[in-house]
């Protein structure tokens, strides 16, 4: 262990130009808040993120005078040159050695500001995972809760199996840790060229929203498929004025990687919530069949109108055999009532739905540009649109059984993309992304998880959630879930 005790610096120059409410959390500016927001980083060194994290959470003495203390665990950090206490434990061995080392410091009185233990090595793949969820993690969860201070916060780096194509190991340990503490964000580190880690907040408070324990005995996995990129940073170009329309539209150039990784030219594609016809329009692109079906009649006229474009002959263009598109409007919970989609299945369907009632909530009102612009704020009023259902259970049912239905219309070992993000409401978190994995590729799903592929938006600027209060991030990432077809005897 090394401890730190240095003397208090002139802290007037880290919060000078400080904005808006004071600061009750860190020393830092407004510019070095905000820098912080951003729920994805790119890392080079883990040294450097330890210290960000640490400057973060804790000032270097609170208002009473106190010194703040933090213990960190298993990164090359001890903070020589900082004014906190910091207990530094730069190599850990095993779960068993981290557990030995937290409850000698409980039984010397030890409590902290904030914690941070890097897990990667200890949890690295589903074996060592089911160790830790059999017998260590209770033990680890109510060790956290002791040693830290009532609201402060811990983090917890984890890896994936597999650079994100296997089982999703933060999941599962981040819910398990619900039942100790509250699930407060993440944060997702990035290194070229595919490798990524997560980073989960959890905060001593009590977590209203029970765990959905993830199982790596009950998830079904895909073996054999190519290894799926961990991330992508896509660069779509410039939103036209129609598509504007949509409060929550994908880019074609994220879509179009996808379609061209997951099938052949010729096959068919198909997206049962398809918007204003970017999924359609991605096919084409890549010379697939595109098949939509879209429950707003606005938006069906968008695509229809897209596609329209898409497909009309221009002068000097290469001759080739026309490709079947459609848009029809229909509800995604009724898709063998469309006529036109009986007898037709699909290479590949790719979608992204209704992040629950999120556009709706209060906080969303505050799209500010949205509303200069007279543009809507929400899919639609409809009483029939997912982004209406008030209560996440059903809603999640929902989306449960349309996903399962759609196998009906994949062919054997075809492959659903879903694009979601996890969701932040009254700062409980709701983790859509692992809640459908969890039922769509459990005992009673239609599914095999073949991987996630975190979309990274760097063309969407930072909003000041909770400066100087608490940590809530700009949730610039979302999971991009792959599921194969599970094979029926």
């Amino acid at each position: 262990m090394t401890t730190r005790l240095f003397e208090d610096t002139d802290l007037a120059s880290h919060s000078s130009g400080h904005k808006g409410p004071p600061n009750l959390m860190n020393d830092l500016s407004y510019t070095d808040w905000m820098k912080f927001q951003k729920s994805f980083f790119r890392y080079q060194s883990s040294t450097q993120l330890a210290r960000e994290c640490i400057e973060f959470f804790t000032k270097a003495r609170w208002p009473d005078g106190s010194p703040s203390s933090t213990l960190v665990v298993g990164w090359d950090y001890c903070g020589q040159d900082s004014p906190r206490i910091i207990d530094s434990y730069p190599v850990i061995y095993s779960m068993a050695q981290l557990i030995k080392t937290l409850e000698t410091l409980k039984e010397a009185g030890r409590k902290y500001d904030f914690i941070l233990i890097d897990l990667r090595n200890l949890i690295s793949n589903v074996g060592t995972l089911e160790t830790f969820l059999r017998t260590h993690a209770d033990v680890l969860f109510s060790l956290l809760r002791l040693l830290l201070r009532q609201d402060k916060y811990c983090g917890l780096a984890l890896g994936t199996d597999n650079e994100g194509s296997s089982f999703p190991l933060p999941w599962a340990v981040a819910d398990f840790g619900r039942s100790y503490l509250r699930l407060c964000d993440e944060k997702i580190g990035l290194l070229e060229p595919n490798n990524l880690f997560y980073l989960g907040f959890l905060r001593n408070k009590t977590d209203e929203r029970p765990p959905i324990p993830i199982s790596p005995a009950e998830l079904h996995l895909s073996a054999g498929n190519a290894t799926i990129p961990a991330w992508t940073v896509p660069k779509p170009p410039p939103r036209k004025k129609n598509e504007m329309l949509h409060p929550a539209k994908f880019p074609e150039t994220l879509i179009t990687s996808f379609i061209e990784r997951f099938t052949n030219p010729g096959d068919r594609v198909f997206d049962p919530m398809v918007g204003t016809g970017t999924t359609v329009v991605a096919a084409i692109r890549s010379k697939r069949q595109g098949y939509g079906v879209e429950l707003s009649p606005e938006f069906v006229q968008i695509a229809q109108n897209r596609l329209l474009a898409e497909t009309c002959p221009r002068l000097f263009s290469e001759s080739v055999a026309p490709l079947t598109t459609l848009v029809v409007r229909g509800d995604a919970t009724g898709l063998e009532e469309i006529a036109e989609l009986r007898n037709v299945t699909f290479d590949y369907i790719v979608t992204s739905p209704p992040y629950w009632s999120m556009l709706s909530n209060p906080g969303s009102e505050g799209q500010r540009a949205r509303k200069l612009k007279n543009l809507p704020l929400v899919y639609s009023q409809n009483d029939r649109d997912l982004g209406n259902v008030r209560d996440y259970d059903r809603f999640l049912q929902i989306l449960t059984e349309i996903y399962n239905g759609l196998s009906a219309k994949l062919v054997n070992d075809g492959i659903l993309t879903v694009v979601v993000k996890n969701i932040k409401r009254n700062h409980i978190v709701y983790s859509l992304a692992w809640d459908l994995t969890a039922r769509l590729c459990g005992p009673s799903g239609n599914y095999e998880f073949v991987g996630n592929t975190f979309w990274c938006q760097d063309d969407v600027g930072i909003k000041p959630f909770a400066v100087g209060i608490h940590w809530v991030s700009n949730t610039l990432h979302q999971y991009c879930l792959h599921y194969k077809k599970r094979p029926r005897p």
